[in-house]
């Protein structure tokens, strides 16, 4: 008898559960391990019924991970506090003790949505006239449009620009024109730059592999990105920054494509 936890579900079917479970693994993506992401992905995989809820023993995360009970309580409460899950305690019937804690899978909550819009009004970027060269393939026109709305990918990838080479070129790298931006509007905190600098990568690698000539693009978005969000910071309190950079990426992403197929058809 589990019908108890049609009351406790937080999404309507499994497929956008998995969504929200993947939006919070690439926004948390710093301060996940993979023992974080393991048993999340255990978690889902038990919330299938009542998408989003499930009423897991420990013992039982700890059999099917081959975690110890430590690990597994202490990675249950960092998925609480990184707002991924929610405990919630239940009572025995007959000993009246408490029993196994029903696990909810909290929906991701995108905070830049409401105002990504009106935050990058005020902000101008320099960028090319066109988005694409004028004579670029039907090909890479699907291309454009398919990555531009599948900004998320999973996979782990690490700079490829060098951070010390100001000399050599001569002028600052994208990656130090997003550091030293960080450090001016919120101070020296490496940790963050990194944490970020990680999310745009993850957002754009594989986009900059398969259209190489749309890296500038990118990196106008992002740092476009990065300065609404960073003065979104300094404004209010933000708790997920890297999420409420990804949310603004988006957005400017689609204002973006919107504005070039418009700009086709004229």
């Amino acid at each position: 008898m589990t019908s108890y936890l049609t009351a406790c579900q937080s999404f309507k079917t499994v497929a956008e559960m998995d969504q929200h479970v993947e939006k919070h693994t690439l926004v948390n993506y710093g301060e996940m391990n993979e023992t974080d992401r393991a048993l999340l992905s255990l978690v889902a995989q038990y919330a299938c019924k009542f998408p989003g809820a499930s009423h897991l023993k420990v013992s039982t995360i700890c059999d099917a991970t081959g975690n110890s009970e430590a690990t597994v309580r202490r990675t249950l409460r960092k998925l609480e506090k990184l707002l991924i899950i929610k405990k919630i305690p239940t009572i025995r019937r007959v000993s009246k003790g408490y029993g196994a804690n029903i696990i909810v899978i909290l929906p991701y909550y995108d905070q830049s949505s409401l105002t990504a819009r009106e935050d990058q009004k005020n902000l101008v970027i320099q960028r090319p006239a066109a988005i694409i060269p004028e004579k670029e393939t039907d090909i890479s026109l699907i291309s454009k449009k398919e990555l531009l709305h599948n900004t998320y990918s999973t996979e782990n990838v690490c700079s490829i620009n060098p951070v010390d080479n100001f000399h050599e070129n001569k002028k600052p790298t994208f990656y130090q024109h997003f550091k030293s931006t960080v450090f001016a509007m919120l101070g020296t905190n490496q940790q963050l730059v990194s944490r970020l600098y990680g999310v745009y990568r993850s957002l754009t690698y594989r986009s900059i592999q398969l259209i190489p000539q749309e890296q500038q693009f990118y990196e106008d978005v992002g740092y476009q990105a990065l300065t609404i969000a960073l003065r979104a910071k300094q404004k209010k309190k933000i708790y997920n920054i890297a999420g409420y950079f990804v949310g603004v990426f988006e957005e400017l992403c689609k204002l973006k494509l919107f504005e070039f197929f418009q700009a086709q058809e004229e």
